[in-house]
Order: structure tokens, then sequence, then C-alpha cells
């Protein structure tokens, strides 16, 4: 204790010698804290908005190969691999997805649209409300006549809420069929995830084309962390292995195409991400969290250096003083130490420094509205820049900073530790 104290004293007496430094530390612990908070708060957006638009974190697909149909054939034991996989979903979600063969029509105008979405609005209600509705009340989808509609999609046909649409789907049969709909809420969504996307209800979309009011294509998991999709994926296929013929494991859409065209019987299950869906993305991201951990080398290289060559000097400046406290009974390991704990005093406070500036600076970010920059919307909430702080990564860069800058002071501390008091008190 009486060393902490001691160098508590030294620190708070020597500050102006630790500023320049401290500043370096902090400033790099603020780029890299802001530019991952950045990067989680965009994989959130896209992994919050794939979610709605694919069904959920992770996706359980079901192929019948003749006649090629998406489809769960029996979701009994598809839901029982859930159940023995140990995975606890907030939510199981099944769904009806039809491409971009969906024709919208209203008053003699008419919308292609790139998929039709049949829900369960008892079950997928509360994620979906999270969307940013422009016009309606989306709690008037537990009418199964009921259907949302984008801005992009009122905007072209005049309809609004209230209004009565027609939905033009073909069947699996191959007859085209229509259903009217009333528009219950018009909706505001990032361009791929939500242009030209409709909501309707499952049982009346299974209706229109021609198959059970109960059939599922697909069954989606929410979870409470997106960060756990992969783990969650691999160990449902594992679970889905033992009870039913299965894909290898699927990493993005192109190993999905090709293990749907292999030879196979009757049905086949696999697993896929959201992010699997989007792999351009993620490799986008990746890339930038690399960036973010290059910067952070970098910023290793910097404290070290700046630390070993502050402390020479200061170590040269305090012969005297040390040599003084090793006189009057000091060990050399209590001088070693407190070296080691003056170096952790500026880790603690360069990284106090730059946590608060990264806060700062986010949230000065955030309230600006950045809709007119095209092709941004997907990574933005509700045309805000988004930034998630993850307290796990947020400690990890934080223990290794403080962790460097001990490494950076060992070699000064184990010279001061070797002064020995004549020498040190002789010295002019």
């Amino acid at each position: 204790m009486t060393t902490i104290l001691i160098a508590y004293r030294n620190f708070v007496r020597n500050g102006r010698r630790f500023v320049l430094l401290g500043l370096a530390i902090a400033g790099g612990f603020f780029v890299v804290t802001a530019l991952q908070s950045l990067i989680a708060g965009v994989t959130s957006q896209i992994n919050i908005r794939g979610a709605r638009f694919y069904g959920g974190s992770v996706m359980i697909l079901g192929y019948q190969k003749n006649p090629g149909l998406a489809k769960i054939g029996d979701e009994g034991p598809v839901l029982k691999a859930i159940e023995n996989s140990g995975v606890r979903p907030e939510i199981v979600a099944r769904r009806v997805l039809y491409g971009n063969d969906g024709v919208v029509f209203f008053n003699g105008d008419s919308v292609r649209m790139r998929r039709v979405i049949g829900m369960d609005w008892s079950v997928e209600g509360p994620e979906i409300r999270k969307m940013e509705f422009i016009a309606g009340d989306p709690n008037g989808m537990s009418d199964p006549h009921g259907i949302l509609i984008s801005d992009v999609t009122a905007k072209r046909t005049g309809a609004r809420v209230g209004d009565q649409v027609t939905l033009q789907v073909t069947r699996d049969g191959g007859a085209i069929d229509t259903g009217t709909f009333i528009v219950k809420a018009i909706f505001r969504e990032a361009s791929i995830f939500g242009y030209y996307t409709v909501y309707v209800d499952r049982g009346q979309l299974n209706l229109l084309l021609g198959r059970p009011a109960g059939e599922e294509d697909m069954i989606g998991l929410y979870l409470r962390d997106y960060r756990q999709a992969d783990e969650v994926a691999a160990r449902v296929l594992t679970a889905m292995s033992a009870l039913m013929p299965v894909f290898p494991p699927l990493h993005n859409q192109s190993e999905l195409d090709s293990a749907r065209s292999a030879p196979y019987q009757g049905f086949r299950y696999g697993t896929l991400t959201t992010m699997g869906f989007m792999s351009e993305i993620k490799t986008m991201i990746d890339a930038l969290t690399l960036v973010s951990y290059a910067i952070l080398a970098l910023l290793f290289v910097v404290i070290v250096a700046g630390i070993v060559n502050l402390y020479r000097v200061i170590i040269y400046e305090r012969t005297k003083e040390l040599g003084t406290m090793r006189a009057v009974g000091m060990q050399r390991a209590q001088v070693r130490n407190l070296i080691l704990v003056e170096a952790f005093f500026l880790a603690v406070c360069s990284i106090a420094f730059g946590l608060a500036l990264s806060l700062g600076v986010l949230e000065i970010l955030s309230l600006f509205r950045l809709n007119a920059v095209a092709g941004f919307d997907i990574f933005l909430d509700r045309g805000h820049l988004s930034w998630v702080m993850n307290l796990d990564t947020l400690g990890f860069d934080a223990a290794l900073i403080a962790l460097v800058t001990l490494l950076g002071a060992w070699s000064p501390a184990r010279s001061a530790q070797a002064i020995e008091p004549v020498v040190a008190l002789s010295a002019e």
C-alpha cells in the first residue's frame, strides 16, 4: 500500500512529464474505441435489419429436391433439434418467403416486389414493430388481411393507410392468383431490406400460393446477441443431423446454392446466418475490424517506445531520489514496483480520457442525420449513425494497453532497482 501511495504522489507531482505520452495513448485508444464502436454499430444495424428481412439471426432452411421447393417438410423434428441443441432463442419464427414475382396493384399502378414475406404477427410482432413506421399502426396486422408496405411502394402506387391493395402471386402449380389486403401501416426501411418488400399473414400467403395454411418455408431463430449466430447455427445443425438428412455446414449463399444443386433425394435441411446471406458486407466489416486492430498494434509500438524513452529520462533525473529511497530502506523490488505502478496510473488515466473522448465524439456524431448519403442507409438507425460499445471488446483493448504499458516500463524499472544508494547519492 505504501508503494502505491508513493507512486501516486510521484505521478501527480511529475504529471507534466507524462502529459505528451498520456495524450498519445489516449488519442490512440480514442481512435481504436471509436472505430470499433462504429463497426459494432454498423454490424448491429445490418444484423437487426437482416434478421427482420430474412426471418431471424439464424435460419433453418428446408429444400425438397423434386419439385425443387424451399419447404420445411415436417417441423416436429426441426423443433426437437432446436430443443436438443440447448439453444434458447428469443423468438422461433415460421415464415413463407415468396421471391421477386409478386406484384402490388393499387388504383391502376403496380410495383413488383423483391420479396413477399408471410409471417405470424403474434410471434414476430415485437421485432417488426421496431421498424420505422411513418403512417398507420402495425398492430393492425393482427388482422390476417392486413399488409405492411414500404414508403417507396406507397409513393409509387399512391396507396395510403386503410386502402385496399391487390397482391398478385404465381401459385406453385403455375397459375396466377390474387388476394386483397388492407394497408395497416407504411414503413421506412433501408434500400436492400425494404424498398420492395411487403409483410402479410403467413396463412393468407400460403392460401394464395395453393398451399396448406400452416406450411412454412423456413424457421428462423431471433437471438438476444447476434454475435452468437455462428455458434448457434453449428449447434442446431449438429442436433439436426441426428434426426434428419442435412447439408454440410453452410457459410454463404454460394455454398447454399451448391448444396441445393448437388444430387440428393427427398428433403435436406441446413442452417445459415443472416451475415451468411450478405457475405460481401461481412467481408467489408471484417476488413474494417482488421484495420482497427492494425491501429491498435501501431499504438502498442508507440506506447512501448514512448514508455522506454520517457522512463530513461525520468530515472536519470530521479537518480538521487531513488538512491535516497534505497538508503532509507526501500528494497530493490519496491523500487521496481514503484515505477510499474506509476506506469499503470499513466495507462488508467490515458484510457479513461480516451474513453470519455470516444463517448463524447460518438454521441455528437449520432446527432446528425445522414439520410442524404447514397447507399449509406443500411448502416443507419432511423437516419442517424449508430454505435455500440461492447464491454468485452472495450475491456480487452483496455487490458491490452495497460499490459503493454507495463511491459514498456519493465526494462526501465529493472534499471531503477539496480541503482546503488552510494552511487546515486554521489551523482551530480
